[in-house]
């Protein structure tokens, strides 16, 4: 988004000398965000199971009614919401879902990101609170009236996320609120504990939503709708930090917005209309160090395949369910094993393993980094080799272990394309990989769920063909990473290092 250029400039907060007031907002924004992405956060995680059950529920259904003329009728020898037709319906219907759902985060972030800069945050998030609300009730209703709507409609939710951006708009705009308003040294530790909110979230509502689901799979899914909209009511609190990013270029040189005549610019006195095109124009320009440097187009594929592989556990429910006969609620507690060892890795692994590296093989810096993603690389790799040949649910759990012990790869791949480009493209290297991620999850929702047929097609063996296919793609990424050629540290990092010691 073109808010997240002004991410690494100084912040009025920055000055020794903070106003109590300037204060009390950043805890209240901080405090605020933190409630809504839990709440929030918590809807989602605990629709995730109940979802798959209910979409699995209404095929099934409909499977049966068309292969006897009853909906009443079952086959007394095999449970026939297992079957290859059924299960492949389900992963086509999900997948496609999850497409469509992108595709106005990646024709809608430039526009939106505009005219936040325009009309304000709070405006644009409410906007996308609105159309992902409107989305998460079309799917239900769907749901709740499948006897009239053909379950494919829910593929219509996503025409309702163009209305705000949907998902990706709404979390940039999120950040940019925090970054209006912390300084460069803040923020990271701002960022971290939202995202322990998020994994929080995962933790607690998938036990919670396994357990809800012993009344049916539609009581946990109607509830999760309405713990979204409590979670939206903290938003309404967040004041408008527009302001705050004004006041940033105010500390750096005047000359950085200038018109052909050498006089400054005025962006409020700007249309809509020519800001698109100015922004446009700088586009141009400011992305240029991306097709030239061989390192960045290197960490651009990384994005890409990563982001792929990372949609295959959408299919993961599915997919241990069919294979090893499990209810998806029993399934779906997988889900809140990664949360948890996603958050000791956080935490407790890398926080460790950063130091031992700096203390003992003397490595700092994008040098740290370097190494870390090729071993979290290695150990996604055999993640998603395990889950899918796993012959017992033991291995696969085992698997899925090493796989959330894997998923710092991400953090450590994106630390290390921030050290590989100058502090002033930073913002543009981060809206360009957060393209890279919507077009690859664009990709991913069609590939895995037509490789789940294949492979209930080709016999129980190749359930796992999904998994690793993921696998795969992961070599890649490891190989690409262990092509990266790291220059001479800047002098800023240099000195880091030499304060280290």
């Amino acid at each position: 988004m073109t808010t997240s250029t002004h991410e690494t400039e100084p912040l009025l907060s920055a000055d020794p000398t903070i106003s109590p007031t300037r204060k009390s907002k950043k805890v209240l924004i901080l405090i605020v965000c933190a409630v809504f992405l839990l709440s929030a956060e918590f809807g989602f995680f605990m629709s995730t199971a109940p979802q798959t059950a209910v979409f699995e529920d209404i095929i099934c259904r409909n499977y049966q009614a068309g292969l006897h003329g009853t909906e009443n009728a079952t086959q007394p020898d095999l449970n026939p919401c297992k079957s290859e037709a059924v299960q492949g319906e389900l992963a086509i219907v999900i997948g496609y879902k999850d497409t469509f759902d992108t595709i106005p985060s990646i024709v809608l972030s430039l526009p939106y990101g505009i005219l936040s800069d325009h009309w304000g945050r709070r405006p644009v998030l409410y906007l996308s609170m609105l159309g992902i609300i409107l989305s998460e009730f079309w799917i239900r209703m769907v749901c709740l009236w499948s006897t009239v709507f053909p379950l494919r409609m829910v593929w219509l939710s996503s025409v309702f996320r163009i209305i705000g951006g949907g998902d990706s708009v709404l979390t940039a705009i999120a950040l940019v609120i925090v970054a209006d308003v912390f300084s460069e040294d803040e923020r990271s530790t701002a960022l971290f504990r939202l995202q322990s909110c998020v994994l929080l979230a995962e933790i607690l509502a998938t036990p919670l939503s396994a357990y809800m689901m012993s009344f049916g799979p539609m009581f946990p899914y109607l509830v999760s709708i309405c713990l979204i909209l409590v979670g939206c009511i903290p938003a309404l609190f967040l004041p408008e930090t527009l302001e705050d990013a004004k006041a940033k270029p105010s500390l750096q040189t005047h000359s950085e917005e200038h018109d052909e005549n050498g006089q400054p610019e005025r962006m409020g006195n700007k249309s809509f209309l020519e800001e698109v095109k100015r922004q446009a124009r700088e586009f141009k320009v400011s992305t240029r160090f991306i097709w030239t440097d061989s390192n960045v187009c290197i960490m651009i594929l990384v994005f890409f395949v990563t982001i792929m592989t990372r949609q295959s556990t959408n299919l993961l429910l599915q997919y241990v369910s069919k294979k090893f006969d499990w209810s998806i609620a029993r399934s779906s507690l997988l889900i809140s094993l990664r949360g948890i060892f996603s958050m000791v890795t956080f935490m407790v692994f890398m926080p460790a393993l950063s130091f031992l590296t700096a203390k003992y093989f003397n490595l700092h810096g994008k040098q740290s980094d370097h190494v870390m993603s090729k071993g979290s690389g290695i150990l996604s790799v055999i993640g998603f080799a395990a889950i899918a040949l796993a012959p017992t649910p033991a291995i696969l759990i085992f698997g899925q272990i090493i796989l959330s012990m894997g998923m710092a790869f991400m953090v450590n791949t994106r630390s290390l394309a921030t050290a590989l480009v100058l502090p002033d493209h930073v913002g543009t290297l981060y809206s360009a990989l957060a393209i890279t991620q919507s077009a690859g999850m664009l990709v991913a929702g069609p590939l895995f769920a037509n490789l789940f047929r294949l492979g209930m097609h080709l016999g129980n063996a190749w359930l796992g063909l999904p998994f690793l296919q993921a696998s795969l793609f992961f070599v890649i990424a490891v190989v690409a990473v262990w092509h990266i050629r790291l220059g001479p540290s800047r002098v800023s990092d240099e000195e880091q290092e030499s304060s280290a010691e």
